[in-house]
C-alpha cells in the first residue's frame, strides 16, 4: 500500500507538471497570437541574422500552436525558401504563416495536420526535386511510414508499378502501392472521416483515395495562394518603399519651399516657460479660411523635433522597419539619404519651440520680445504675437478685464469682489464613451457563431476575443462557411475565416430585417440540409434547394449591390463637393487678401482717434488671426518689458501695454487724463503726431524714440537718470508721461537709440557712441573712474581704466587709447546690465594681380557690463576677438545673454544658457563663456580638405599629393604644385576623414610657363583640362585591371559610376569653381584627367560643413529677451527661387500646390504652373538619376495609367496620395493553380455507350470497358450515405446484388455475341 501511494503521488506531481507545462504553452501562444507577424518573426529570430532559419522554423511551430509532422513543416519551409539559401526572410516567412492559417491566411480552408500523408513522406525522400523516387529511396519511404513490407513483397510491389521499367515510381504510382500496404481503417478514423461498417477492402481504399486526393487538391490550392500571396508582399514592399521615399521628397520640396519666404525660430522657453504654448489650429479667419495648417504645423514641429519628424514616422511601421535609433549611415542609409537629418540634426540638442510654425513663409523680417509676449513683423506691414502662460489669472480676458470665466461655485461676496455674480456656471461635460475595437469585433464573431450553434461563453478571466480565435473560431468549418455564402448568391473565393463571418455578420443582420425571423430560420434550416444532402451526394437535390435559396435571397442580393453602387456615388459627390468647397475657400482667399491689401479707407478706433492696428495670435491662447488692411501697415516694432511699441508706415507711433511710470507715452494733457494708465490695443502716441518716427526703442520701463529729423525723444520712468534729462532725476523720483526730446553731444543728429533695463545709449549719424543711466557694473563701458549715474548723454571717446586684468582675447586694450580703434559704430544693443555695440561694415581689397580679392572688413563687437552676463568683467569696451573673423551686422543684448548675427549668415550666442536660449545643448550646456556659433541655423563653409590624407596614381619628381591640400594657391612654382607621370587617366584624390555638407569645390591651376621658349606658354595650364571632379560617399576604385573593373570599362567610367555628384572641367583658368548641387552629401573627392598626360595643379578648397547637417538658412536679424532667442531667416529676394522651389514641391505632390497657393509669395506662381499641369519636365531629377517621385511613377507606369479622372475642380493633376492608394489597391498577380478537374461521365454519356449493344450486329466489347463501367458502378455504390453505419451491411447485400445481376446480363450478352463471331 505504501509503495502503490508513492506511485500515485508521482503521478499526481506529474500530471500536475504537464498541467502546468501546457498552461504555460498556452499562455505562451495566447501571447504570440497578439504580435504581428513581424514581432514574431524577430522574436524567433534569435541571431538576430533577419532571418530564419530550419531550426529555428521548427522550434517555432509548436509554440504558435500549429501541429504538423515534421515532413510537412520541412516542405513548408522550402516552399517559402525560394532562393534555397538555408533561411527564409519577413515576407517568406508571412507566405509560410500563410499557408497554414486558415482563419486569417489561404482561402482554401486548408490547415494542416500532423498526420503523414504519402506525399510528405514521398516528398521527403525525393530529394532531387524530380517527381520520381527509386527503389531505395521507396525503400527508405515505407520504414519512414512504419509500413512493414519483407523485402520479397516489396521488391514485386516496386516492380508491378514500375510500368515502364524506369527503375522509379512517381507519387501517382506510389499513392496506389500506400492505399495497397496502408492500414486504411486506422488512416480514416484518423482523419475521422465516417465510412460503412461492413466495407470492403476495396471500397476503404477508394474512399482514401478521394480524402488523399481532396486533402492533397486544398493543400496544393493553398500552397499557390501561398506564392501568390508572397509575389503580392514583395511587390507591396517594393511600393511602400518607393512611396515612402517619394512622400518624404515630396515634403522635404515643400519644406523648402516655405523656407524660402522666411522662417523664425524661438531657442528657450523663457523665464516661466511663456514662449512654449502650442500653435493656434487654424490661422484662417472666416473671410478668408487656410487649407491644410495642421499638415503644415507637424511639418515645422519634424523639423525642430527630428525624432517626430516625417522622416522618421514615415514607414516607421512597415513590415521590416528598423527602429530609429538602430539605423547607421553606411550601413542602413546613404550619406544622401533625406533620414540622416533625423541623426545628425542639431536640433536634437537644442530646445526650439514649435509654436512659431504660423510664422513660417510669411516673410518676417523682424522680432521683438517683452518678459512675456514676442511680437513679430512681415514684410507687408502685418503684425503677430505669441507668448503667454497659463497661469489662473490670465484666464480673464474673454469676459472682461478683470473677472472672466467661471471659477466654481463661490460665497456671494466673494463673487462681488471677483466680479463673477453674473457669470453663468458652465454646462457639466458628458463623458461619452469610446466604442471598444475589440468589443466590436466579439460581436461580430458571437453573431456568426450562435448563427452556427457554436458561441460558447468565455471561461472566467479568459478574454473574449481571445478565446472566440483561439477556440470557437477553429471549431467552424470553412465549407460551412463557403455554403452560406453560396446560398446567398455570392462567391466565398479568395476569402478567409475572418473575412468571411465579416461579411456574413453584415448579410444576416440586413437579412433579419428584410426577409424577416421567419425566412432568416428557414435559410438556416436549408444549409443544413443541403450539407446532409452533399454529404449523401444527393448533389442534384442540393442543387435545387440552392436555387430556391439564392431566388429568395435575390431581392437582399439587389438592395446591396444598389446601396454599394450608392454609397461609391455619395462619396464621390462628397469628394467633388470637398474640392470644389475648396476652391471656392481659395477664391475667396484670394480676393480678399487682395482687397485687404488695397484698402486704404482708415478706420479708427471709437475713442483716441487711433488707427486700427490688428495683432494676429499664432498660439491657442492668442487673439486669433486677422488680415492686415493695407492702411494700417507697420513697418517697426520693440518691446519692453511688458509694453510694445509699433511704427505706423505714415511716421506715427503706436503703444500697448502696462502704463506705469508713463512708459506708453499718451498722456494727452489734462486733470481727466491718467498718464499711468494701460493700454489694451495699439494707441496712437499723440505727444509725436506730426513728428515722424523712424526708429524706436523699448525698455524695462521707459521708452526712446527718433524722428526723420534725428532727434531723439524719451519717456517714462526717469529712474538711474536712464531717460537723460539732467541731474533733476537725481533730485527728485519722477517720470515723463509725455515724449520729450532730449539734446545729445552738440546737438548732433541721432540714428539709432536702444534701452535697457536702467540704462539707455544710442549712435550718431557720424558712427559715435553716447550712453547715460546707471553705469554699475561697467554697463555703460566708460572706465571704474566714471562708475557713477550719468545723467547726460555722454560720448564714448578713449577707453577708461579698465577695473580688472582681463583674461579674454580682446584684453589689449590700454586707457586712454581711442574707443572702437576709431572706428565708427554701426549699431548699440542695451540690455540688462551690459552693452554692446558693432561697427560699420567695409570692403577691402587685398592682394594683387592674380590673387587679387575683395573682402569685407570691420563688423567687431565690442562689449561692455558685468561678468554674469559677460563672462568676465569689462568696465570698458573690449573687442571680441572671437568675431573678429566674421563681420557682424546684427546685435542684441539680452536680459543674460547675448547674440550676434554674421553678415554671412551664422549666428553667434553668449552668456547664460538657461533653457537653452543660446542654442547649445541644455542643461550639458549651462553658460556659454566664448560665442557659440548654433549649428541649427547656419555655419560658413570651410576648407575640409586642408591637410587631410590624400593620394595620386603617380608620383614626378617628388611632387607628391600632399601638395594639393597645403594651403598654397600659387601656383607660380612648380615645386609647390603636385604632378603624376605623363600617363593614361590620371587621378588625384583626397579622404575628408567623415561624410560632409560640400557646397563648392575649387580648382587652382597652375601659373608657371615653361622655360623652353618654344614651348606654348600655356602648355602647364592646359594639361589640366578637360579633367572630372568627382564626389563619392565611398572609396574610389584604384585597380585598373580587367579582373577588377570588368571587361571593356576604364577606370574613368567606373569613378563615375560611384559618385554621387560629379563635373566636367573643359575651360582652362587659374581658379575654376564649382557649385555643387544642394546638399550634396561626400567624403572623397577625386579629380581625373580624361586622356594621357601629366596631372598637375597648385591647390584643390573642398568647402562645406562638417557632418550631414543641412543648414536652415542664414540668420537675418536676432532678438534677445529674458531666457529667450528669437531668430529670423529672412525670405529670400529672388523671383527665380520661388519659381523653381514650386515647381519643384508641386511636381513632386500636386497637393503641395493647395498649400503653397495659400502664401503670397506663391501666388504668382499658381496661377503660373497651376497644380503641375504646365510644368514639361522634372527639376529634381539630375546628373541622369530619376528622383524618388520619377522613379515610382516611372517602375509602375502600367498601373498609374488605369486612373480615372476625379472630377473636373482643380484635379488635373492626381494628388500622390491618390497615386499611392492606387497602387496599394492594385490587384493580386495571377494565381497560378489549376485544379485537377477528375474526368466524370455525363448522363448523356452513360446513354452513347448503351447504344450499341442494342445492335444486334457488332463487335467485341473489350473486356477493360466492363471492368470500368463495373468499377464506375462500383464508386456509385460505395458513396452511400456513410453517415448510417447500421445500415450498411443491408446496402452491401443490395449492391452485391445488383452486381450479379449485372455480371449475368454480361455473361448472356457474351453468349448471345459469340456464335455470330
Amino acid at each position: 500500500m505504501a509503495s502503490r501511494d508513492v506511485f500515485a503521488d508521482a503521478d499526481i506531481a506529474d500530471q500536475m507538471a504537464e498541467n502546468a507545462r501546457n498552461a504555460e504553452a498556452e499562455q505562451t501562444r495566447k501571447a504570440y497570437d497578439k504580435m504581428t507577424p513581424e514581432e514574431v518573426f524577430a522574436e524567433f529570430d534569435t541571431d538576430s541574422s533577419g532571418a530564419i532559419d530550419w531550426a529555428e522554423f521548427k522550434t517555432m511551430l509548436p509554440q504558435l500552436g500549429v501541429q504538423m509532422n515534421e515532413a510537412k513543416a520541412l516542405k513548408y519551409f522550402n516552399m517559402a525558401d525560394t532562393d534555397g539559401g538555408g533561411d527564409i526572410d519577413l515576407d517568406e516567412f508571412q507566405s509560410a504563416l500563410f499557408a497554414i492559417n486558415p482563419n486569417t491566411g489561404n482561402t482554401t480552408g486548408f490547415q494542416p495536420s500532423i498526420l503523414l500523408t504519402p506525399q510528405d513522406a514521398f516528398e521527403l525522400f525525393d530529394v532531387d526535386r524530380s517527381g520520381n523516387i527509386d527503389e531505395d529511396e521507396f525503400a527508405f519511404v515505407m520504414e519512414y511510414m512504419n509500413v512493414k513490407l519483407d523485402g520479397t513483397k516489396q521488391e514485386a510491389l516496386f516492380s508491378k508499378y514500375d510500368k515502364d521499367r524506369s527503375g522509379s515510381i512517381t507519387y501517382d504510382e506510389f499513392r496506389q502501392i500506400w492505399l495497397k500496404v496502408c492500414n486504411v481503417k486506422k488512416e480514416l478514423d484518423d482523419r475521422e472521416v465516417k465510412y460503412p461498417k461492413f466495407a470492403t477492402r476495396s471500397q476503404l481504399e477508394k474512399i482514401m483515395g478521394r480524402v488523399i486526393l481532396e486533402e492533397e487538391e486544398k493543400e496544393r490550392h493553398a500552397l499557390a495562394e501561398a506564392d501568390q500571396f508572397k509575389r503580392w508582399q514583395r511587390v507591396l514592399h517594393e511600393k511602400r518603399f518607393l512611396s515612402n521615399k517619394a512622400r518624404r521628397r515630396a515634403l522635404l520640396e515643400l519644406r523648402n519651399a516655405l523656407d524660402l519666404a522666411g522662417q523664425v525660430y524661438t531657442f528657450g522657453t523663457g523665464a516661466y516657460g511663456q514662449f512654449t504654448g502650442e500653435v493656434s489650429a487654424d490661422i484662417g479667419t472666416k473671410a478668408s479660411p487656410f487649407f491644410g495648417f495642421d499638415e503644415v504645423a507637424k511639418l515645422w514641429h519634424g523639423r525642430v523635433v527630428p525624432s517626430e519628424s516625417f522622416l522618421a514616422t514615415i514607414g516607421a511601421n512597415d513590415p521590416g522597419a528598423k527602429k530609429l535609433e538602430d539605423l547607421q549611415v553606411g550601413v542602413d542609409l546613404d550619406a544622401d539619404d533625406p533620414r540622416t537629418e533625423i541623426l545628425y540634426s542639431p536640433f536634437n540638442h537644442s530646445i526650439c519651440a514649435s509654436n512659431t510654425a504660423a510664422l513660417w513663409g510669411r516673410r518676417v523680417t523682424n522680432v521683438a520680445l517683452c518678459a512675456n509676449v514676442a511680437v513679430a513683423l512681415s514684410e507687408l506691414g502685418e503684425v503677430f504675437a505669441w507668448g503667454g502662460t497659463d497661469l489662473w489669472w490670465h484666464e480673464v480676458e474673454e469676459e472682461s478685464l478683470y473677472g472672466g470665466s467661471f471659477r466654481g461655485v463661490t460665497t456671494p461676496r466673494s463673487q462681488l469682489l471677483l466680479q463673477t455674480g453674473d457669470i453663468i456656471p458652465p454646462e457639466d461635460e458628458v463623458l461619452e464613451e469610446e466604442e471598444d475595437p475589440e468589443e466590436a469585433e466579439v460581436l461580430i464573431y458571437k453573431e456568426v457563431l450562435t448563427y452556427y450553434n457554436k458561441w460558447k461563453a468565455p471561461p472566467p478571466g479568459v478574454s473574449r476575443l481571445v478565446f472566440c480565435k483561439d477556440t470557437l473560431i477553429p471549431t467552424l468549418d470553412y465549407d460551412e462557411l463557403a455554403l452560406s455564402f453560396t446560398v446567398r448568391g455570392k462567391d466565398s473565393e479568395k476569402k478567409n475565416k475572418v473575412n468571411l463571418m465579416t461579411s456574413l455578420y453584415t448579410d444576416i443582420s440586413l437579412e433579419r430585417r428584410v426577409l424577416g425571423l421567419r425566412s432568416h430560420r428557414r435559410i438556416r434550416e436549408t444549409e443544413e440540409e443541403i450539407a446532409h444532402l452533399t454529404r449523401r451526394r444527393k448533389h442534384k437535390a442540393a442543387r435545387e434547394l440552392v436555387v430556391e435559396m439564392q431566388t429568395l435571397w435575390q431581392p437582399v442580393l439587389e438592395m446591396q449591390a444598389e446601396a454599394a453602387v450608392e454609397a461609391e456615388l455619395e462619396a464621390r459627390k462628397d469628394l467633388e463637393k470637398k474640392l470644389i468647397k475648396k476652391e471656392k475657400n481659395y477664391a475667396k482667399l484670394r480676393a480678399h487678401k487682395h482687397e485687404a491689401r488695397l484698402d486704404g479707407k482708415a478706420k479708427y478706433t471709437p475713442r483716441g482717434g487711433s488707427l486700427e492696428l490688428a495683432v494676429s495670435g499664432t498660439t491657442a491662447r492668442g487673439n486669433g488671426s486677422h488680415t492686415a488692411r493695407g492702411y494700417a501697415a507697420v513697418v517697426g516694432v520693440s518691446c519692453g518689458s511688458n509694453h510694445i511699441a509699433a511704427i505706423h508706415q505714415s511716421g506715427e507711433l503706436y503703444t500697448w501695454g502696462f502704463g506705469s511710470a508713463g512708459r506708453l507715452g499718451l498722456d494727452i494733457g489734462g486733470q481727466s487724463s491718467n498718464p499711468r494708465a494701460d493700454a489694451t490695443h495699439p494707441t496712437v502716441v499723440q505727444g509725436l503726431l506730426g513728428l515722424p518716427v523712424v526708429q524706436v526703442a523699448c525698455g524695462y520701463s521707459h521708452s526712446a524714440a527718433v524722428t526723420a529729423d534725428a532727434r531723439l525723444f524719451v519717456w517714462g520712468s526717469a529712474s538711474t537718470g536712464k531717460l537723460g534729462l539732467g541731474v533733476i532725476a537725481d533730485k527728485e523720483e519722477c517720470y515723463c508721461s509725455m515724449p520729450t526730446a532730449i539734446t545729445v553731444g552738440d546737438s548732433v543728429r541721432v540714428r539709432e537709440v536702444s534701452c535697457g533695463s536702467s540704462h539707455s545709449a544710442c549712435v550718431t549719424d557720424k558712427g559715435e557712441l553716447y550712453v547715460w543711466g546707471c553705469a554699475d557694473g561697467g554697463r555703460l563701458g566708460l572706465g571704474v573712474q566714471r562708475q557713477e549715474t550719468q545723467f547726460r548723454p555722454v560720448k564714448v571717446t578713449t577707453n577708461g581704466q579698465q577695473g580688472y586684468p582681463i583674461a579674454h582675447k580682446g584684453s589689449d586694450h590700454k586707457e586712454g587709447t581711442p574707443a572702437f580703434g576709431k572706428q565708427k559704430i554701426l549699431h548699440v544693443s542695451c540690455g540688462n546690465a551690459h552693452t554692446l555695440v558693432s561697427t560699420i561694415i567695409r570692403e577691402v581689397v587685398k592682394g594683387t594681380g592674380p590673387t587679387k580679392t575683395r573682402t569685407k572688413a570691420g563688423g567687431d563687437v565690442y562689449m561692455a557690463g558685468a561678468q554674469s552676463v559677460l563672462g568676465l568683467h569689462c568696465s570698458i569696451f573690449v573687442k571680441c576677438n572671437t568675431l573678429a573673423e566674421h563681420c557682424i551686422d546684427k546685435i542684441s543684448a539680452g536680459f543674460s545673454h547675448c547674440a550676434a548675427s554674421a553678415a554671412s549668415g551664422e549666428l553667434f550666442c553668449w552668456g547664460s544658457n538657461y533653457t537653452g536660449c543660446c542654442g547649445a545643448p541644455f542643461p550639458t550646456v549651462q553658460f556659454c563663456y566664448e560665442p557659440y556659433n548654433v549649428p541649427c541655423i547656419f555655419a560658413l563653409p570651410i576648407n575640409l580638405a586642408l591637410g587631410k590624407p590624400c593620394a595620386q596614381s603617380t608620383v614626378y619628381n617628388g611632387q607628391d599629393a600632399y601638395l594639393g591640400v597645403d594651403g598654397n594657391m600659387d601656383g607660380s612654382d612648380a615645386h609647390f604644385c603636385l604632378s603624376t607621370q605623363s600617363e593614361a587617366q590620371p587621378w588625384w584624390e583626397v579622404d575628408l576623414g567623415d561624410y560632409a555638407c560640400i557646397q563648392t569645390v575649387r580648382v587652382w591651376n597652375r601659373t608657371d610657363e615653361p622655360h623652353d621658349a618654344s614651348f606654348d606658354r600655356e602648355t602647364f595650364r592646359r594639361r589640366l583640362f578637360p579633367c572630372y571632379v568627382m564626389l563619392s560617399q565611398e572609396p574610389f576604385p584604384r585597380d585598373r585591371s580587367s579582373k577588377s573593373l570588368g571587361a571593356g570599362q576604364t577606370l574613368l567610367a567606373a569613378s563615375l559610376q560611384v559618385s554621387c555628384a560629379r563635373m566636367k572641367l573643359t575651360k582652362s583658368q587659374r581658379c575654376t569653381t564649382w557649385h555643387v548641387p544642394n546638399n550634396t552629401a561626400a567624403r572623397y573627392c577625386r579629380i581625373m584627367l580624361e586622356g594621357l598626360d601629366f596631372l598637375h595643379f597648385a591647390q584643390v578648397e573642398v568647402l562645406g560643413t562638417p557632418g550631414i547637417n543641412k543648414p536652415v538658412g542664414k540668420c537675418g536679424s536676432v532678438m534677445c529677451g529674458r531666457n529667450v532667442t528669437s531668430v529670423v531667416i529672412k525670405a529670400s529676394t529672388e523671383p527665380a527661387d520661388y519659381d523653381m522651389a514650386y515647381k519643384k514641391a508641386v511636381w513632386a505632390d500636386a497637393h503641395n500646390a493647395d498649400i503653397l497657393r495659400q502664401f503670397e509669395s506663391y501666388a504668382l506662381e499658381f496661377d503660373k504652373y497651376g497644380r503641375g499641369e504646365r510644368i514639361r519636365k522634372c527639376d529634381i531629377c539630375f546628373g541622369g538619376q530619376l528622383c524618388e517621385i520619377c522613379a515610382l511613377t516611372e517602375r509602375f507606369r502600367d498601373e498609374l495609367e488605369t486612373m480615372t479622372v476625379l472630377g473636373t475642380v482643380g484635379t488635373e493633376r492626381r494628388s500622390l496620395n491618390d497615386l499611392v492608394e492606387v497602387l496599394m489597391s492594385a490587384p493580386k498577380p495571377p494565381l497560378n493553380f489549376t485544379p485537377n478537374v477528375a474526368e466524370k461521365k455525363s448522363f448523356l454519356d452513360m446513354f452513347r455507350k448503351k447504344k450499341p449493344k442494342k445492335v444486334k450486329k457488332q463487335e467485341d466489347i473489350p473486356e477493360e470497358e466492363d471492368d470500368d463501367e463495373n468499377d464506375d458502378d462500383e464508386d456509385d455504390d460505395d458513396e452511400g450515405d456513410d453517415d448510417d453505419d447500421d445500415g450498411g451491411s443491408k446496402k452491401s447485400k443490395k449492391s452485391k446484388k445488383k452486381k450479379d445481376k449485372k455480371k449475368d446480363k454480361k455473361k448472356k450478352k457474351k453468349g448471345k455475341v459469340a456464335p455470330e463471331k
